[in-house]
């Protein structure tokens, strides 16, 4: 009996990712705006680790968003969050699926090429960030 319940409590263990290594992950979460107002199309914030807290891996995350403008960032396999660290930003918002041909994809993408959001800093300490708000220019 005793050897059935250390078989049980180990594959409980198991099947419910006890060991995985996974870093502290911090919820982040925001909207994005097209002027002030809600994204013509659906699109996605990519956050791209330029640094992590000592000793933490490099894992990028991805928000999807859709016409209301709100995300939340995924990493580690559908991990909600990010690692501590600093991230530089990207947005993408396509108006239609670019074909591979040169300069298909900027003609595409409705954020202008030279908006470069700020940098985001990710700190376990100061706990999830929940309010970001990235406002994308119109396009020249």
């Amino acid at each position: 009996m005793f050897k059935r319940a250390i078989f049980v409590a180990g594959l409980l263990c198991v099947l419910s990712g006890c060991g995985r290594d996974l870093p502290e992950i911090v919820p982040v979460s925001g909207r994005v705006q097209f002027d002030g107002g809600p994204p013509p199309y659906a699109g996605r914030v990519e956050f791209l680790p330029l640094e992590t807290a000592t000793g933490l891996p490099r894992r990028p995350g991805t928000g999807k968003f859709g016409p209301d403008g709100y995300f939340e960032v995924v990493s580690f396999n559908g991990t909600k969050g990010l690692v501590p660290g600093r991230y530089r930003v990207r947005i993408e918002c396509l108006s239609h699926q670019p074909a591979p041909a040169p300069g298909e994809y900027e003609k595409a993408n409705l954020v202008p090429a030279d908006y470069q959001p700020p940098e985001l800093i990710v700190d376990a300490e100061k706990g999830g960030i929940n309010d970001l708000i990235y406002d994308v220019p119109k396009k020249k």
